[in-house]
C-alpha cells in the first residue's frame, strides 16, 4: 500500500502549478492544514454591441486555509476554514456593455479586498450529518453548497457559474462568494443517494459591500432561508451507471420593500429552483472521467411585485475530455435566459417618460461557447465567445458579442 504522504504529494504535483511548495504542502497536510491560493483573471472585450465597445481585465485572487481539527486538536470530524480574497480591474459588463449576467467569471464582487469565509463545520453520526456555522455564503469556491452543479463551473459567464444567477438577483442579501455573512447550514445524508440541506443567514446587503471588506459583523437582517433536497444518482463507490444529480429547493427573504409601480410595501420575496445534470455517455474508461453530459437549471420567483427576475433558466452540454490526447480539457456550450418582472417594466416605462436614460427591461439571454485547455498542472486557459441578446434586458440596446480568455491558476 503506497505511503499516504507520497500519494498526497503526487496529488499536489498533478493539481497545482507550484506543486508541493518544496515539501511545505505535504508537511502542512500531515498536520491537518490545507492551504490553497487561486488566481482567476478574465481579459474580455466586446467588439460590437452593448452600450459601448471596450476591453477590460477583471481578476480575483483568493487564499484559503482549512484546518482538520481531528489532526490538530483531536476533535474528529471538525474543520475550521478561513479565507481572504481581493478583486481588481474593470468589469466589462458593468463598465462597458451594460448587461445583467456578468461576462467575466471573477466578476462576482466589486473591486477591493475582503475577508471571505470564517467558519467551523462538524460532521456527526458517521458523516451523515454535517453542521456549518460562521461567516458563510450560499455557494462555495471549493466544493458545493446550495443549487450547485459541477457542470456550472465549466463556464465563464456568471449566468452559469457558480449557481443559478437569479437566486441572488431576486434575493439581495443572499450573499455569494467572496461576500459572506453570519449563517448556519445543516446537511443530512442518510444511507443512500438522497440528502436534505437547509440554511439560515443574515441577509443585510450592506454586509457584502466592498467598503466593508468582509469585516461588518453586525446582525441587522433580514433573514434569508434556503432549503434543498437532492438525489445523487450513480455516485456511490460501487456505482457503475452514468452519474447525475437532481436538486429541488426553495428560498425566502424576510422583510418588506416598496412594490414595483405601487406605493404599497410588500414582503413575499421568495422562489423555487431546480438543478439537474446527467452524464449521457462515457468517452473512455470510467476512471478517466471523460464524458458528455447535459445540465439544466430553473428558478422561479412568482411574486412579480417585488421580484425583478421571476423566470430564469439555463441549459447546455459539457464534454469532459473531448479528445483522448487531451483528457483534462473541457468543451462547454450553454444558454441562459432571464425574464424581467412585468410590474417592474411598467414602473420603468412610467419613469422613462421623465428620464429617457431609463431603459425598460424585458429579458436577457446569454449564449456561451468555450474550450478550457489544461496547459500545465494547475493552469487552465479557457478561450470563449459569448453572444448577449438584449443586454441589460432592453430591446433598444444592440446585441453584443464578447470575446476573451478565462485563466485559472491554482498555485
Amino acid at each position: 500500500m503506497p505511503d499516504a504522504a507520497a500519494v498526497e504529494d503526487q496529488n499536489f504535483r498533478q493539481n497545482y502549478l507550484l506543486g508541493d511548495w518544496g515539501g511545505l504542502r505535504s508537511a502542512l497536510w500531515e498536520k491537518g492544514i490545507q492551504a490553497k491560493v487561486l488566481l482567476i483573471t478574465d481579459p474580455y472585450g466586446n467588439p460590437s454591441g452593448g452600450l459601448a465597445r471596450g476591453f477590460t481585465t477583471y481578476s480575483m485572487v483568493s487564499a484559503d486555509l482549512k484546518v482538520d481539527t481531528g489532526k490538530t486538536l483531536g476533535l474528529k470530524g471538525g474543520e475550521f476554514h478561513v479565507g481572504f480574497a481581493v478583486n481588481f480591474g474593470s468589469q466589462l459588463s458593468q463598465d462597458v456593455v451594460g448587461n445583467t449576467f456578468p461576462i467575466q467569471s471573477s466578476d462576482v464582487a466589486p473591486p477591493g479586498p475582503r475577508l471571505t469565509t470564517l467558519s467551523y463545520s462538524q460532521s456527526l453520526f458517521d458523516d451523515k450529518l454535517n453542521i456549518r456555522l460562521g461567516r458563510l455564503s450560499i455557494d462555495s469556491l471549493y466544493g458545493e453548497e446550495f443549487a450547485a452543479s459541477s457542470y456550472f463551473r465549466q463556464f465563464t459567464s456568471v449566468a452559469f457559474n457558480a449557481i443559478p444567477f437569479a437566486i441572488f438577483y431576486n434575493a439581495p442579501g443572499a450573499l455569494g462568494y467572496p461576500a459572506t455573512t453570519w449563517g448556519a447550514r445543516a446537511r443530512y445524508r442518510p444511507a443512500g443517494d438522497v440528502y436534505v440541506m437547509a440554511g439560515l443567514y443574515n441577509a443585510d446587503p450592506a454586509v457584502g459591500q466592498s467598503n466593508r471588506h468582509g469585516l461588518d459583523f453586525t446582525l441587522q437582517g433580514p433573514a434569508f432561508g434556503i432549503g434543498e433536497i437532492g438525489w445523487l444518482r450513480n455516485q456511490g463507490p460501487k456505482a457503475t451507471g452514468l452519474p447525475g444529480n437532481l436538486k429541488l429547493g426553495g428560498f425566502a427573504l424576510g422583510g418588506s420593500v416598496p412594490a414595483y409601480d405601487s406605493t404599497r410595501t410588500r414582503g413575499g420575496r421568495h422562489g423555487f429552483y431546480l438543478v439537474a445534470d446527467q452524464a449521457l455517455t462515457r468517452l473512455g474508461a470510467r476512471a478517466e472521467g471523460r464524458q458528455l453530459g447535459v445540465f439544466g437549471s430553473l428558478v422561479t420567483a412568482p411574486n412579480e411585485a417585488v421580484s425583478p427576475m421571476p423566470l430564469f433558466f439555463s441549459t447546455g452540454l459539457v464534454v469532459n475530455g473531448p479528445f483522448a490526447s487531451r483528457p483534462k480539457d473541457v468543451l462547454a456550450l450553454g444558454v441562459a435566459y432571464g425574464g424581467y418582472s412585468a410590474a417592474l417594466r411598467r414602473q420603468q416605462q412610467a419613469e422613462a417618460l421623465l428620464d429617457t436614460a431609463i431603459l425598460p427591461q424585458v429579458s436577457e439571454l446569454t449564449l456561451e461557447l468555450s474550450y478550457a485547455l489544461q496547459l500545465l498542472p494547475g493552469l487552465i486557459l479557457q478561450p470563449g465567445v459569448q453572444v448577449l441578446i438584449r443586454p441589460g434586458g432592453s430591446p433598444s440596446t444592440p446585441n453584443a458579442l464578447a470575446l476573451g480568455v478565462n485563466a485559472v491558476v491554482s498555485f
